[in-house]
């Protein structure tokens, strides 16, 4: 996959970021760090297909595990949800996803939707437990279990679909994660705000018309504007107004705010003419073809950058 402009310079910035998360240089600059594990938890490195019963239903997900994995040390932790009609392969194909996970040291989970086309039920609550937000909830205890997880770098990505999982998690406190990276599926209700702040990077093209960025009625039900929801999030997370920043050029849209509640920011990419897609990435679900990887933003390797800045504790 080419690396676009926008993320290629950053890469060697963020790799070592995650991956030296136990060391004492790293403490200093993003918190205290977890002791190892006292029993070790070993895994064989690569994709393996797992499954979970949650709720009385069988649920799976693909787990890919580093090379780099050492059964006693904290490794930091990446959930990430496919889009409408995807599966965990192809995620990890056309985001390079698992490529970063392996330099950086991080285990990657997959989880697979349920139904034909394969998606997420994000607006069902925790509370039932068949639910999306139970599942990921039981999976997270799980991998916890199964794996030396470093629960101060546990981190949620989502597409679409997913997108809106992700963005639905960060609204619930009983799965929280130290930070949220979502592309293409804006997401906030009244509920969000019993949730606590969250740091939120998100992606989203200005030419997308299967979720627009000015909000309409999609498969998934009605999204509002991207705009609107992510100054939603903005205001949850009481980012100060003088903290909000703007780059833009011709083809990228930057907004930030910085200095939020413990620690918290939240930043937008806007790719100019942009569609439905991941930016840098190929094909989301099978059978298609990528019309953004030619995309002047690489979303992977931005998005390893903001979980990187955003250990729990100093998000």
């Amino acid at each position: 996959m080419r690396r676009p402009l926008i993320g290629l310079a950053i890469l060697t910035l963020i790799l070592g970021t995650l991956a030296a998360c136990g060391a004492p240089a790293d403490t200093a600059a993003s918190g205290a760090v977890q002791a190892g594990c006292t029993t070790a938890r070993p895994l064989p490195a690569g994709d393996t297909d797992r499954s979970i019963v949650v709720g009385g239903r069988e649920r799976s997900y693909l787990l890919h595990v580093p090379p780099g994995y050492r059964p006693t040390e904290r490794t930091p932790l990446v959930l990430m949800f496919h889009g409408l009609g995807g599966d965990p392969r192809t995620v990890l194909e056309s985001t390079e996803m698992g490529v970063m996970a392996d330099k950086a040291n991080a285990i990657l989970a997959v989880p697979l939707g349920r139904g034909k086309p394969s998606q997420w039920h994000f607006r069902s609550p925790t509370s039932n437990p068949r639910s999306d937000l139970a599942f990921v909830r039981a999976l997270v205890k799980q991998l916890k279990k199964d794996a030396c997880v470093d629960s101060s770098r546990t981190y949620a990505a989502g597409f679409s679909n997913g997108s809106a999982l992700t963005l639905a998690l960060a609204c619930d406190a009983s799965t929280q994660f130290a930070a949220y990276a979502a592309v293409s599926g804006p997401y906030y209700e009244p509920q969000c705000a019993e949730a606590p702040p969250a740091s939120i990077v998100y992606f989203h093209g200005t030419a997308d018309t299967t979720v627009p960025f000015k909000g309409a009625n999609t498969v998934i039900g009605h999204l509002p504007p991207v705009n609107d929801i992510m100054s939603q999030w903005a205001k949850h997370d009481r980012c100060p107004s003088d903290g909000a920043t703007t780059r833009a050029t011709s083809t990228v849209r930057h907004f930030a705010w910085a200095g939020c509640e413990d620690g918290t920011s939240v930043e937008i990419y806007a790719v100019v003419g942009g569609v439905h897609g991941w930016p840098g990435g190929g094909p989301m679900s099978p059978g298609r073809t990528s019309r953004t990887k030619d995309s002047p933003v690489d979303a992977t390797a931005l998005i390893w950058k903001f979980f990187a800045q955003h250990p729990a504790g100093g998000q």
